[in-house]
C-alpha cells in the first residue's frame, strides 16, 4: 500500500480569490468587520503584487478599466442625465469617439493615467490596514472602528482580481451588483450582473444582504449541476 499523499498547490492569484471570496461571503453574512477587513486585505495585496511583478502599474489600469467603463457608457447612452453631462466636453467624451469608431479594436493602452507612488499609497493604504501591518511601531495603539471600510476595501480588491482574470466568480457578481446599486453604477455592469442587480433593486435595502448571499449559493449549486 502506498504510503504517498497527494499534494495539492494552490497559486497566488487563486489563493487571492480564495481569500476574496471568502471575505465577501462574511460581508453578506454580517460578520466581524475587522476580520472581513483583513481577508479582503491580504488578497488585495497578492494581486497589486502579482500586477506589479508583470510589468503594469496597478492604480493606472484599475483607472484605465474606469474610464474606459465611462466611456463605453457614453457611446451606449446608458449614463444617467448627470454623469453624460460631467462627461460631454470632457476627453472621456473624445475617447468615447475613438470607441465607436474603432468598436471592440479599442486598445485601452491608448489611455495615459499616471498617478504617482505617494497617492496611490494614499489611494488604497487604509487607517485599517496600516494599523494591523505595523504592530511593532505602536504596539498600544487603538484603532478607530470608523476608519473600517469594508465596501471601498471589497470594490478594490474585486476590481484588482477582474484585471488579472477576467471573468468574475459569483461572489464577486453579487458584490458589484451590491456596490453598483449603493453607487448609481448600475447602467455600468455586465448584462447578467446588471439583471441580478435590478433584481436588488426591487428588495428592501435590509435584505439585500441575504439576497446576494442566496444568489451565491445558488450560483454554485447550479456549476455542480
Amino acid at each position: 500500500m502506498s504510503t504517498l499523499k497527494s499534494t495539492i498547490q494552490i497559486s497566488k492569484i487563486a489563493a487571492a480569490q480564495r481569500q476574496l471570496d471568502a471575505a465577501i461571503r462574511m460581508f453578506f453574512q454580517r460578520e466581524d468587520e475587522l476580520a472581513i477587513h483583513t481577508v479582503a486585505a491580504a488578497a488585495f495585496q497578492i494581486l497589486r503584487d502579482i500586477t506589479k511583478r508583470r510589468g503594469r502599474h496597478f492604480t493606472s489600469e484599475v483607472f484605465k478599466g474606469g474610464i474606459l467603463s465611462i466611456a463605453k457608457q457614453y457611446v451606449q447612452g446608458t449614463l444617467l442625465p448627470h454623469e453624460k453631462a460631467m462627461v460631454e466636453g470632457s476627453i472621456i467624451a473624445e475617447l468615447a469617439e475613438h470607441i465607436r469608431v474603432q468598436g471592440d479594436s479599442f486598445d485601452k493602452e491608448w489611455i495615459d493615467v499616471n498617478i504617482s507612488k505617494r497617492n496611490e499609497h494614499k489611494l488604497w493604504l487604509s487607517e485599517t490596514t496600516a494599523f494591523l501591518k505595523h504592530a511593532e511601531r505602536d504596539p498600544d495603539g487603538f484603532l478607530s472602528a470608523d476608519g473600517l471600510d469594508n465596501e471601498k476595501m471589497l470594490i478594490a480588491t474585486c476590481a484588482a482580481y477582474l484585471e488579472l482574470m477576467n471573468q468574475p466568480t459569483p461572489e464577486i457578481a453579487a458584490y458589484f451588483a451590491f456596490w453598483s446599486l449603493r453607487n448609481d453604477q448600475v447602467n455600468g455592469l455586465a448584462d447578467e450582473v446588471q439583471l441580478f442587480a435590478r433584481q436588488l433593486q426591487a428588495t428592501e435595502a435590509p435584505l439585500r444582504y441575504e439576497k446576494c448571499a442566496k444568489f451565491i449559493r445558488d450560483s454554485k449549486t447550479s456549476d455542480l449541476r
